[in-house]
């Protein structure tokens, strides 16, 4: 009889979704992948020189729009020196900065018809760690109906990559999420619920564990075995007990959600910015929640037409796109100082928006069990270069990953990003050892690395 009940309770054990629980001492990674637009100011961006950032230091830094992340120097990697396939536009360059960014493998075509030549590393990564290869969450903040360049920064693989189509209303992923964080008529959390569950299973796994544990006529590999189980006990317990803690509606923003149920109609006067800030604060719950370990969010049009409302945008009223231009055209490139001025403080509205998702990423206890990647489509707006794109890295995935650095990639293209982003994301299911993309060298960027 206890025999036939741990036959029945192991398989149980062994068969937890991935979802609910992992092994203490093998932790998923999860990765959150942001491709921005229209490039920013190079020389207000970053700080001037490389080495180690510490919240003072860069507090200090008022002249630089990553000033505004110093409440998290610490668990940030800043990268200069990393370019993109293409050594240049041959069409349209947004369109084909938005194709490269997560696919380090050059464009194809232009405009709306611009493709990826291959599969984006969120696609790589979800088949490697998603339960069933389960496609990862792809968000966008901006006008979806543009009619010219919509999302390019998710692609399928096989041959010419195909372009995943992605939501821009948050409410989307906010109904998928509230039935994992609250349970219905007012009652429990529904991971509460899953936790009270598992460990009334699990008290009864362990009684009859214990139980044959004390049986003589049992060989030392049976107690292994058995001991394993234990093991396995443990760890989801204290598991299920963080992701109950993290995986909840705290923190959210949900009465602008909620406002969003009926519909969504995107406005070019910066609501962009607040539609992004609550894709971060979903993708944080997510993550949390173990609802899918990968996400993408483009942070932006390849055209943006959002009227920012910055001090220097006050008498100009220009679309960011024309901003970046510093000239009112979206085909040509001029030399405004008032427009440069504009997009330096649109740089820091945007390092904001990235500081509030941090912000829930930390309370989240995420930090050291994530990847946040933030990188742009170009590298400035006037020349629409593909060379040393500005590109942030928050979270250690895991402790694999250096943090509170800025470092020089050595003008290398992002395929080596990738390797070493791809190989932390990836450990507790497998080892990383292709080349991803294309570019010159192998492996992750010198440097980058714990």
């Amino acid at each position: 009889m206890r025999a036939g009940g741990v036959a029945i309770a192991l398989p149980f054990l062994e068969g937890l979704p991935s979802r609910s629980a992992w092994a203490a001492d093998s932790p998923p990674v999860f990765s959150l992948y942001i491709v921005a637009a229209c490039g920013v100011v190079g020389d207000r961006f970053f700080p001037d020189k490389t080495g180690p950032l510490t919240t003072d230091g860069l507090a200090a830094m008022t002249g630089k729009a990553t000033h505004v992340l110093a409440p998290h120097a610490p668990n940030l990697l800043f990268i200069r020196g990393i370019n993109f396939p293409m050594r240049g536009p041959t069409n349209c360059g947004h369109a084909q900065g938005l194709c490269q960014a997560l696919t380090a493998r050059p464009a194809q075509g232009g405009g709306k018809t611009a493709s990826s030549t291959g599969v984006s590393a969120d696609m790589v990564v979800a088949q490697l760690v998603n339960e069933g290869g389960a496609d990862p969450l792809t968000l966008y903040a901006g006008n979806l109906r543009n009619g010219y360049i919509a999302e390019r920064i998710s692609f399928k693989g096989g041959g010419a990559g195909q372009v995943r189509s992605a939501d821009d209303n948050p409410y989307t992923l906010y109904s998928k999420l509230v039935g994992l964080t609250s349970g219905g008529g007012g009652g429990r959390p529904l991971a509460e619920e899953l936790l009270l569950s598992r460990k009334s299973a699990n008290d009864f796994v362990r009684e009859e564990l214990n139980s044959l544990m004390r049986m003589s006529a049992l060989s030392s590999a049976d107690k292994q075995r058995l001991q394993q189980h234990f093991d396995s006990i443990r760890d989801a317990e204290v598991t299920m007990g963080q992701m109950g803690s993290a995986c909840s509606q705290a923190g959210l923003a949900t009465s602008e959600l909620e406002a969003l149920e009926r519909g969504f109609a995107f406005k070019t006067d910066g609501m962009i910015e607040d539609v992004a800030k609550l894709h971060l604060e979903l993708v944080a719950l997510a993550f949390a929640c173990n609802f899918n370990r990968v996400a993408t969010l483009q942070h932006g049009d390849g055209t943006d037409q959002t009227k920012y409302a910055v001090p220097s945008n006050e008498g100009l009223r220009w679309p960011f796109h024309h901003l970046s231009h510093r000239v009112q055209s979206d085909a040509t490139s001029g030399s405004n100082p008032t427009a440069e001025q504009a997009h330096a403080e649109i740089d820091v509205l945007r390092m904001q928006t990235l500081l509030h998702g941090l912000d829930h990423f930390k309370a989240r206890d995420l930090f050291d069990k994530s990847i946040i990647l933030w990188t742009n489509h170009v590298a400035d707006g006037p020349s629409h270069s593909f060379r040393n794109v500005p590109t942030i890295i928050a979270g250690n995935g895991g402790g694999y990953l250096k943090q509170g650095e800025y470092i020089d990639a050595g003008n290398v293209t992002n395929n080596r990003l990738f390797n070493g982003l791809i190989a932390a994301a990836v450990r507790d299911k497998t080892e990383w050892t292709e080349n991803f993309g294309e570019g010159e060298g192998s492996g992750p960027i010198d440097g980058m690395l714990a």
